[in-house]
């Protein structure tokens, strides 16, 4: 079941701390009226008690040290072997996570995921108060620029708080997550077999069936198989639109479906593929490189059919200016940036932003295994949260307390920090840091 299936999911009715989720998921207008409570509640403004003084100040001293920093790359097998895309070859069956350990002279320890590899980042912050680093208000600024989970970690663990109290604490208990791993594995199959053409299907199908054991509700279909590795592309859009049928009638009608063509569509050939495909989607994305003027005429189309599917983009964005021209022309629904690559801070600021527009904030995860819990965090911690997507592999090492699977959902903790637990005398039982940094 998602992340934590090494972890049984409590029977209903026992631990009143894990309240039953009302559906298998949330629906459009569940998602896009939440942010009503972002705009009465006047701006993304966090709610804990912790954060004191001006937007931008750092009042805040815990009289503690840096005074250990270290990081491990670690890879996490997943289930299955993951197919290719519209754009790349095989994806393989292991994701990988940069992880970074730091402690203070007091013993309180913060743990995450980062891309900053490098020691000298590390050594930047020896010495420091880790609440030196902190803006209420704003986020954390430090040498670790975006890539700063670890210190959020620690910030939230020192102040006694669960980390999504310092993004403001507007979201739900409970988390819709889809699993973002139905790529073209029916053309695994069939390179075994070329001359069986269509018999790698019941492959896809046996993985959704085993992604539904797992706890899966919904589903991200990747399509645009004409872009690249069909015999032309009205042979690859055939299949993509058989594939997401066979699909649709092995799950029934109660699960929800979204689909990316990773720009291995054009507009006219996204258009053939919605009207062939005949499907309610939640949201279609990157379904030809984005641009204003042809993501406004394809949201006209979806609309003049009186189709409810959102638009969502974004996730080749580094920056959150890029999203500006969008939002302002409504040209996309959902934005789609990268969770590690943006960042927390950044993240915010996205929704901060988005407060007042009904545009859903929907980071893409993929490639990390921890990038489902950070979706998590962020997700309890604002109210124009989409789904969160899962990358099917397990991190060693870390466990997952609080959050629990179930029909679709998953629960954030109220515990301290990001809740997770860094087992480190497992790890360096079996190998090293890639490097440790102390003063």
């Amino acid at each position: 079941m998602f992340i934590c299936e090494h972890q049984p999911a409590p029977a209903p009715g026992r631990g009143g701390a894990q309240p039953e989720p009302r559906s298998l998921a949330v629906t459009r207008r569940e998602l896009l009226g939440a942010t009503a409570a972002l705009g009465a509640a006047g701006g993304l403004a966090p709610r804990s008690t912790a954060n004191r003084g001006r937007d931008g100040d750092s009042p805040l001293a815990s009289g503690q040290r840096i005074r250990r920093v270290a990081y491990a790359y670690l890879e996490a097998p997943r289930w299955k072997t993951v197919g290719r895309n519209s754009q790349l070859g095989l994806h393989g069956d292991a994701a990988g996570d940069g992880i970074m350990r730091i402690e203070t002279d007091a013993g309180a320890i913060g743990v995450g995921q980062t891309w900053t590899g490098e020691a000298e980042a590390g050594r930047a912050l020896l010495g420091a108060d880790p609440l030196s680093f902190y803006r209420p208000g704003a986020g954390v600024e430090s040498p670790l620029g975006r890539f700063d989970w670890p210190l959020w970690d620690l910030v939230a663990r020192i102040l006694d708080v669960p980390l999504w109290r310092l993004f403001g604490g507007y979201g739900p208990e409970w988390v819709p997550v889809y699993d973002g791993s139905i790529y073209f594995t029916d053309l695994e199959e069939e390179a075994l077999r070329p001359a069986e053409l269509g018999t790698g299907i019941p492959r896809v199908l046996k993985e959704v069936e085993r992604a539904l054991e797992r706890g899966h509700r919904a589903f991200k279909i990747k399509v645009g198989r004409g872009n690249r590795w069909m015999s032309d592309r009205e042979a690859g859009l055939r299949r993509d639109i058989e594939v997401v049928r066979a699909i649709r009638q092995l799950v029934g009608p109660s699960v929800r479906f979204m689909v990316d063509a990773n720009d291995g569509y054009d507009l006219a050939t996204t258009k053939r593929f919605l009207e062939g495909a005949e499907d309610d989607f939640f949201f279609v994305e990157e379904m030809f490189p984005e641009e204003i003027d042809q993501d406004l005429a394809l949201k006209a189309w979806m609309k003049s059919r009186r189709w409810k599917t959102l638009l969502a983009d974004g996730e080749s964005a580094d920056e959150v200016d890029h999203f500006r021209p969008y939002i302002e022309a409504r040209a996309m629904d959902v934005l789609q940036p990268d969770m590690r690559g943006l960042g927390f801070a950044r993240m915010l600021e996205l929704a901060r932003m988005t407060a007042q527009t009904g545009i859903l904030v929907n980071p893409r995860n993929w490639g990390s295994c921890l990038g489902l819990p950070m979706q998590l965090q962020l997700a309890r911690g604002i109210p124009n949260f989409g789904l969160a997507e899962e990358d099917p592999g397990l991190l060693p090492y870390f466990e997952y307390p609080g959050y629990v699977p179930r029909e679709g959902r998953m629960s954030v903790p109220d515990t301290p920090g990001s809740g997770l637990l860094f087992h480190e005398d497992r790890f360096l039982a079996e190998r090293a840091y890639d490097w440790v940094v102390e003063p």
